[in-house]
């Protein structure tokens, strides 16, 4: 027996949207700027993007931060412990951009910006719609945005000549 799903865009989508304070942003910023375009431009973000596991002890505790203070607020009180998965660093300058992609099989998946200056291009869903027009959120420096990993999203070509640069993480269950 064949069986039609049907998708629902207009259906409610739990998306974590914060402020992180106490992390070093300025350090952040040289970190993601020394290792420049790892990628070669190759992956969804058209942009300068590090290596797919960034190895820093900072970066190490930003993670351990959404871990323990956090993700609680999407997945509830539940016997799971939680492991990102991958973290990987991003600039954009300007023309740069992300085609519109999703991160299954991981369980969600954030964004933190280290630096975001005003006209920044914002992180898009194009899925949800708020006020009949696609949902996008702009960033702006210390702000954590964690989503559901099955999502599909994206960022407009950068229009200003400001920073935008984010540290991008997928995060995974580990069950006992």
């Amino acid at each position: 027996m064949r069986m039609q799903l049907q998708y629902a865009q207009s259906a409610t989508v739990p998306i974590y949207i914060s402020e992180i304070k106490g992390h070093d942003n300025d350090l952040f910023e040289r970190q993601i700027l020394e290792r420049g375009d790892v990628q070669s431009r190759s992956t969804n973000v058209k942009g300068d993007m590090t290596e797919w596991m960034v190895r820093e002890p900072e970066w190490y505790n930003l993670c351990a931060d959404i871990i323990q203070n956090h993700i609680i607020f999407l997945s509830g009180e539940i016997n799971v412990n939680w492991d990102v998965f991958a973290v990987w660093g991003a600039n954009y300058k300007m023309g740069d951009y992300t085609i519109y992609h999703a991160h299954m099989p991981s369980i969600f998946s954030f964004c933190y910006y280290p630096k975001a200056d005003r006209g920044a291009s914002p992180l898009v869903f194009p899925d949800i719609f708020a006020n009949d027009s696609i949902f996008s959120i702009t960033p702006y420096e210390g702000q954590l945005i964690i989503f559901p990993s099955y999502l599909k999203h994206g960022v407009p070509s950068q229009v200003a000549k400001g920073k935008r640069m984010v540290i991008s993480g997928n995060i995974i269950a580990r069950y006992d």
